[in-house]
């Protein structure tokens, strides 16, 4: 439920985000201002709510949140000083809109939902209609601008910045396959439940990677694509990434399938291990030195491969001469800023239209977080809980569309509050100035912002003794032991509004998607495997977009279930049968993977591809309509070679299990 990804932490994002906050207090330090915590706090959310991508993307994102998150926080701030009910209506308003904002994409959803944010905090500073009240609100909006202005002048993003991070990512997982099948070919006794554990982890978070540097290649602005080396090598080091998947899929299955027939394991565990070394320093390259060329290192991959061959018996080349620019991002010219407003427009009313229903779930999670944050607001109204917004930002930064996604970020969010209460009251005990509080502060949001992408539980361990430290920063006197005290106990309570809200507020299920996921992932699969085995009439680009898409379908097939086995922390038996179906589709994978690289075993077999597609059509007419024994004859295997017969049997075995256990499946 709780994952780390240490090699996604961005240093640059922290020390920005730092320089920003930590330059507010500083100033607020120096004209004797303690509002200056607002200004604080406004260039940390800023950053925060900064889309990766394009320059265009990015100042849209940062300014449209300085606009809406000082125009409704400042509405909701006056609400709050008109009266409870209308501070109430605000609360409720602004949450249920900030919640709706995730049906137009990743970057509205990060803006609106930080927006929404700013108000739930801004409702426990109520203005009254005087002049000086309002001097907060402008002095957040220079915090915002501060953090914007400084992302675009002296602290800029280098455009490869996150395309380089992610080809990085992608070559550590690539790595992680080369070791872990070196790991498994060193126990005698490795079962296939161990085989079919690795085939479901690694390559799946390799498959990720994969796609995430696709997107993030997409991302960079058309004016940094052309004439420039560095995104010519970042085109060619994904294009690698994919022929060095596909080839560790086929080296992984000949060395599951040939366990103990090797020529030579020891000589193929030491080759394994050596691979995964070249590429980690493969990885080290790319993210730190895109531009330089990566011959030298294919060169050393080139002749690791040929002596895995003899290790193995088996040929599985690996090549890196194939065009894979039909499979690589798009390379649009962004249009200008006043030709892409009408299109966006348009796009976001046609969004809207779509889900302007009740049956919609992106209004029903909006309804769902609407109702829960204005609850836990009331809660805390009702108690006289100091610094009450804790619980309410808690309640509305947890609440998730499924059951399955909100109870890890509930556990994640609590135990980084402890973890960040027992750190803030420490810090507390020597720290109690308001410039060493301003100089602390800067560490602090610093790891929070560069462990964000790591993991959410770090986040809100750093982040907790943060807004402890900037609150004693606006409010001397206190305690950071009272306000850690305070905030933990808050977040603990927003978490358990979160929870019973995600349980009973409309709770959006996974299970009637499981049987659509696993039809498509079945179907991609069995598509893969016969258009591999009928290799003659398909080309490398083909093959390359069918094994792609049979990757995705497993994955997506595979995070439905994971999903389904968080909102009911048990595993039935259909459970049970979905896991072992996605293990023998990871290992059909690799077996079509085998019938492609492999020149000397497989022979282009027609007949054999015919009959995987009508068991295919049989599985999806058994499963979406209840026809029995469809494409039940039996395909025989005299005269295949051994590629072919595996894939005769796992057809085969395939069929059989979700002609057992169909009627389980379509009634989740």
């Amino acid at each position: 439920m709780v994952s780390f990804a240490v090699g996604q932490a961005d240093l640059s994002e922290g020390l920005r985000a730092a320089c920003a906050s930590t330059a507010m207090l500083l100033l607020g330090n120096i004209l004797h201002m303690p509002e200056f915590s607002w200004a604080a706090i406004g260039a940390f959310w800023t950053c925060l709510a900064d889309a990766a991508g394009s320059s265009r993307m990015r100042f849209a994102s940062m300014m449209a949140f300085s606009v809406l998150s000082t125009l409704c926080g400042g509405l909701t701030a006056y609400a709050a000083g008109v009266g409870a009910f209308a501070a109430t209506m605000a609360v409720l308003s602004f949450a249920f809109l900030g919640a709706l904002g995730r049906i137009f994409g990743v970057a509205a959803a990060q803006v609106s939902i930080l927006a929404a944010t700013a108000c739930v905090v801004m409702v426990d500073h109520p203005v009254h209609g005087g002049r000086a009240e309002w001097r907060f609100l402008g002095i957040y909006l220079v915090g915002c601008l501060f953090a914007t202005a400084l992302s675009f002048t002296v602290w800029r993003i280098h455009p490869f910045g996150a395309s380089s991070a992610a080809i990085r990512a992608t070559y550590l997982r690539l790595a992680d396959i080369a070791r872990d099948s070196a790991r498994l070919l060193k126990k005698d006794d490795a079962k296939f439940a161990e085989w079919a554990s690795h085939a479901a982890q690694f390559r799946a978070q390799a498959r990720k990677a994969i796609e995430e540097t696709r997107n993030a290649l997409e991302r960079i602005p058309a004016s940094k694509k052309g004439r420039r080396q560095t995104f010519d090598n970042l085109l060619l080091a994904l294009a690698d990434a994919e022929q060095l998947f596909a080839y560790l899929i086929a080296v992984t299955d000949a060395c599951e399938r040939r366990h103990r027939q090797l020529p030579d394991s020891r000589r193929a565990t030491r080759v394994l291990d050596t691979f995964a070394e070249v590429l980690l320093v493969l990885a080290r390259s790319l993210g730190e030195r895109p531009w330089e060329s990566t011959a030298p290192t294919r060169d050393r991959l080139n002749a690791l491969a040929a002596r895995l061959d003899v290790a193995l018996g088996e040929a599985v080349p690996l090549r890196f001469d194939i065009d894979f620019s039909e499979l690589g991002p798009a390379t649009n010219a962004h249009p200008t800023w006043w030709s892409a407003i009408g299109p966006a427009l348009v796009n976001g009313a046609r969004t809207l239209r779509a889900n302007a229903s009740l049956g919609s779930l992106g209004v029903r999670h909006a309804g769902r977080v609407g109702v829960a944050t204005t609850a836990a607001f009331l809660i805390m109204q009702l108690l006289h809980v100091p610094f009450g917004y804790w619980a309410t930002m808690a309640t509305l930064l947890i609440l998730q569309p499924s059951i399955a996604t909100s109870w890890p970020r509930s556990i994640e969010r609590a135990a980084g509050s402890i973890v960040g209460g027992l750190l803030a009251a420490a810090i507390g005990l020597v720290v109690h100035s308001p410039i060493a509080i301003s100089l602390v502060v800067f560490p602090l949001v610093c790891a929070t912002m560069a462990l964000r992408p790591v993991s959410y539980s770090l986040f809100v361990l750093f982040i907790t003794p943060t807004f402890v430290l900037v609150a004693d920063f606006a409010s001397p006197g206190g305690t950071e032991l009272a306000y850690a005290m305070t905030r933990l106990g808050n977040n603990v309570l927003g978490c358990v509004i979160a929870l019973a809200a995600t349980f009973l507020l409309w709770p959006s299920r996974e299970p009637h998607r499981l049987k659509d996921g696993l039809l498509k992932a079945v179907n991609a699969n069995l598509r893969y495997l016969a258009t591999s085995l009928s290799r003659a009439r398909a080309d490398t680009i083909q093959l390359e977009r069918l094994r792609r898409a049979a990757g995705l379908a497993s994955n997506n097939a595979e995070d439905i279930l994971s999903r389904l086995q968080l909102e009911k922390l048990q595993t039935p038996a259909a459970d049970r049968t979905a896991l072992t179906l996605f293990a023998l589709l990871r290992r059909m994978a690799g077996t079509a993977t085998r019938a492609r690289f492999s020149s000397t075993e497989t022979i282009p077999n027609e007949h054999l591809a015919a009959w995987i597609l009508a068991v295919s059509g049989g599985i999806a007419e058994r499963l979406g309509h209840g026809a029995e024994n469809v494409g039940d004859d039996v395909f025989a295997k005299s005269g295949l070679s051994a590629i072919q017969s595996d894939a005769v049997n796992q057809v085969t075995l395939l069929r059989r299990i979700l002609h057992e256990h169909a009627d389980a499946l379509k009634g989740r």
